[in-house]
């Protein structure tokens, strides 16, 4: 068996993770136009919610899941309807409100759970891989799978639905598809609906692999928005891409080199990337 296999598989483990962090981000930014800043602490307070359930009440984890969802889904929704009342210039508006209540909800979290760290620690068993001789863990096939099925799902609503065509000329040219007759505002809150289900959906599964704690939500938000970068604006196709591309970057970095040379590298993959391929890995490259 090759030394690295295990790696890869860390890898393509953590960057379906990262994908699944930033569906929701890459979704609400590229139709709605707002720069979410409170996109990690959203997940985290899926976290604990889905922390609470199991812990507190023992509900199974494949229940976890769709009650989170919804129940982001129902917080995304009012936010939608906060934003859009920002006056202009809208963007720096969204970022600040954004920004407030990122740091809103790390008080609260801070008041309710304390700042202790907090692990769903499922009992997943490891499961051997036809014609390799290893075993991997259930949970990063799990993860694998579940990214593969949910970034798959979302493909094909906005390439062969009559609402996905709608989002994604929102996407491609706001003005435009104003003018084509496209109620661009229902498709704001169509895609924090959507965004607020992906959010609700990764929330369980950080709180089973990262360790929850008031002040998470700031790394989760940057990883979305590297892999987003990654993506390309509203490119949904290639979030698996640019999470397994950082995924796989991180695991090698912490193989080879340590697990100090995580960061660093990931921070230097994208600025390789901003340079050589400015408008993401899903997009042609403009001549």
């Amino acid at each position: 068996m090759w030394v690295g296999t295990p790696i890869i598989f860390a890898g393509f483990s953590l960057g379906s993770f990262y994908a699944l962090l930033a569906l929701g981000f890459s979704l609400i930014l590229g139709i709605a136009r707002a720069f979410n800043l409170a996109h990690g602490e959203l997940i985290v307070l899926s976290g604990y919610l889905a922390f609470v359930l199991w812990q507190w009440f023992q509900v199974p984890f494949l229940w976890i899941l769709p009650i989170c969802s919804v129940g982001l889904m129902v917080v995304t929704i009012p936010l939608h309807y906060l934003l859009r009342r920002l006056p202009e210039p809208h963007g720096l508006h969204t970022l600040m409100v954004t920004l407030g209540l990122a740091l809103l909800l790390q008080t609260l979290f801070l008041a309710v759970f304390s700042a202790d760290y907090r692990l769903m620690k499922l009992d997943w068993p490891a499961v051997a891989l036809p014609g390799l001789a290893i075993r991997v863990p259930l949970a990063q096939l799990m993860l694998i799978g579940l990214a593969l099925l949910v970034t798959g799902a979302v493909h094909l609503t906005l390439q062969y639905t009559f609402l996905g065509k709608a989002l994604r000329a929102t996407i491609q040219d706001r003005d435009a598809a104003k003018m084509a007759g496209i109620n661009v505002h229902w498709m704001a809150l169509v895609a924090f609906g959507l965004g607020g289900l992906l959010i609700g959906l990764a929330g369980p599964l950080f709180a089973q692999n990262m360790y929850l704690y008031p002040a998470a939500g700031n790394e989760v938000t940057m990883i979305a928005i590297v892999v987003t970068i990654f993506a390309g604006l509203g490119r949904i196709r290639t979030i698996l891409w640019g999470g397994w591309l950082l995924g796989l970057a991180q695991s090698a970095a912490v193989f080879t080199l340590g697990s100090k040379w995580r960061e660093l590298v990931s921070a230097a993959l994208l600025i390789l990337l901003l340079y050589f391929r400015p408008e993401g890995m899903g997009l042609k490259k403009e001549r």
